[in-house]
């Protein structure tokens, strides 16, 4: 739930007023205070993760440039991608932020990461340009829009986790999480681990450590997990696993619950809004005799109320589980 919580904080961020009544302050991951002029009406996120919440909030038509996660040029992007933003080609950035380049779209406001852009926070903020590294100033529809949001998180996350607990901890499935490679394995570390434990899950990669694990397959036929999630990016595909010899042993192959998770325009898998859909869809995955979310019905509310997407029957139907 650690996650679930950095998400609420991040879409509730509280703000309070200025010495002017058109600002507004916000207090960032860094513990800085961050003062933002009113209305924000030029948006450039250079952390991936926060554009999607720019969209569900309701503000893309602010953007003037955007860092998408796992998506480095318009060409490679989901076709949803075309249809959420018809200017993904004159928007999309990928590597280091340029300060030139961002001012001269007209940004008055910057998104970043703190992990890897606290660098450039004090130059834009001399140029008058405020760098948020989490937080919302953008006005009261989207923080309306950040309550509802918040609130669903708080629906799911609390639904699956009162049904996880009345399932023993031995009749849990056991779950592997893999990545861009058949050898890739998330670590316990990693928020594929959270959204496992929050749907009722174990990972059976839960004691290591740091990012994305390399292991061999020795080491998954000794763990033998019960259930095989494939990330939504990458080619692996569930076909190189179920026809391989090599994996045939294992217990998920053999009883034919190895999924690779879908994807529309977000990846379910990382702390966007769309991981409220993957703590469901993981859920139906693991327990699908207890029906807790119409996990179709779910993503295509999800999708017209945060995106403004109408899902077609073939995007819905890929959230079934087969």
């Amino acid at each position: 739930m650690r996650k679930l919580s950095w998400l609420a904080a991040a879409l509730s961020a509280a703000l309070s007023l200025c010495a002017s009544a058109q600002t507004v302050t916000v207090t960032d991951t860094l513990g800085r205070a961050v003062c933002v002029t009113q209305p924000v009406e030029h948006i450039a996120s250079a952390y991936g993760i926060g554009t999607y919440y720019v969209y569900a909030l309701g503000a893309s038509d602010r953007l003037v440039a955007a860092w998408y996660v796992s998506v480095k040029s318009a060409s490679q992007a989901p076709a949803a991608y075309g249809v959420i933003e018809p200017q993904l080609g004159e928007l999309i950035c990928s590597g280091d932020p340029n300060i030139e380049d961002l001012v001269a779209r007209g940004t008055d406001l910057l998104l970043a990461d703190a992990s890897k852009y606290a660098s450039i926070a004090d130059p834009m903020q001399s140029l008058g340009i405020p760098t948020l590294l989490l937080g919302s100033v953008l006005g009261e529809e989207a923080q309306a829009r950040a309550d509802a949001l918040a609130a669903d998180f708080y629906r799911v996350y609390g639904k699956a986790a009162v049904a996880a607990t009345a399932v023993p901890a031995d009749k849990r499935p056991r779950v592997l999480f893999l990545g861009t490679s058949l050898s890739s394995v998330a670590s316990g570390a990693m928020y594929q681990t959270q959204l496992i434990e929050a749907a009722g899950g174990i990972s059976v990669a839960v004691d290591l450590t740091g990012s994305r694990n390399t292991v061999t397959l020795e080491q998954v036929l000794v763990w033998n997990p019960d259930v095989i999630i494939i990330a939504p990016y990458g080619n692996v595909a569930v076909a190189n696993i179920t026809e391989s010899a090599d994996w045939r042993s294992v217990a998920a192959v053999q009883t034919g619950r190895v999924f690779k998770m879908p994807r529309v325009f977000g990846t379910m898998d990382t702390p966007l809004p769309e991981s409220l859909l993957g703590v469901e869809w993981l859920s139906a995955v693991f327990y699908p005799d207890l029906a807790l979310f119409d996990v179709r019905a779910e993503a295509s509310s999800f999708y017209r109320t945060y995106y403004n997407y109408a899902l077609s029957a073939e995007e819905a139907d890929a959230f079934l589980i087969p």
